[in-house]
């Protein structure tokens, strides 16, 4: 996820592979991978009905019916809340254990006749990759997407991660298993549209009490810890990213769905 698309909140700091991540010749065991496409456009207001209407006669039966058949891991669609000018106001994405199954979604979905909503709207794609995640199977539901990215100092990368696993994992995956989040992932740019340096922490959560239990967890994490230990962590946070570059992403999920 690029420049206009800085993954709210912020969080207590979206394999083989086409081009190489920071920190990829020396990192942690990894997951199996999980890539995910996302599609966004800059709908005029007027038509986001319209454009709503035609993801759910279209889009979506396509999306369930290659979940349900194994050939992805889940999709989801959503719409910004937190706005800004020129910037995406709707998104779809889809996941996949393999590029063969995100090419295989994307190739059905274009020869879906053209949205008449998005027929001269701004379109942004993106291909990333998620080096860490959990989730439950989930959906179809409603709910909220969080995105929280930050940029990591060059030859950094291994650091970061090890720090991240550290201190953010493990509540988050107390998140997920008392089902407070639906699920979370850390995704860097499969394809780089950007600095491969940007990490995107992503959350979907069911509704946005769960996104104020979910900031409560962190909030009673660092109480917990004390001052003394709570400077430290921001003292090596701030040596493994570039200062002043942080962005937040909110949106609210329509439709989602999870294996």
């Amino acid at each position: 996820m690029s420049s206009p698309h800085r993954f709210l909140l912020r969080l207590v700091v979206l394999s083989p592979c086409l081009l190489a991540p920071y920190g990829a010749s020396a990192q942690p065991a990894e997951q199996p991978p999980v890539y995910t496409f996302v599609a966004e456009w800059t709908v005029p207001r007027a038509q986001w009905g319209e454009a709503a209407a035609f993801f759910e006669k279209t889009t979506r039966p396509v999306l369930e019916r290659l979940t349900a058949g194994g050939t992805l891991g889940g999709w989801g669609n959503y719409e910004t809340v937190v706005h800004q000018e020129d910037a995406n106001t709707h998104g779809t994405w889809w996941t996949a254990s393999n590029l063969a199954g995100i090419e295989r979604a994307r190739e059905e979905l274009i020869k879906l006749p053209p949205n008449p909503a998005m027929a001269a709207a701004k379109h942004h794609d993106y291909l990333v990759r998620s080096i860490i995640y959990n989730g439950k199977t989930a959906g179809p539901a409603s709910g909220y997407l969080l995105v929280s990215s930050g940029k990591v100092v060059p030859g950094k990368g291994l650091q970061w991660r090890e720090f991240w696993e550290k201190y953010s994992k493990p509540t988050y995956d107390e998140l997920v298993a008392d089902g407070t989040i639906v699920g979370y992932s850390v995704d860097v740019e499969q394809v780089h549209t950007d600095d491969p340096g940007w990490r995107h922490t992503v959350v979907v959560a069911p509704s946005a009490e769960a996104i104020d239990k979910m900031n409560a967890a962190f909030q009673a994490l660092g109480r917990k810890r004390g001052a003394e230990a709570n400077r430290g962590i921001f003292a090596t946070q701030a040596e493994l990213t570039v200062a002043g570059v942080h962005r937040d992403y909110f949106a609210r999920v329509v439709a989602h769905a999870r294996k």
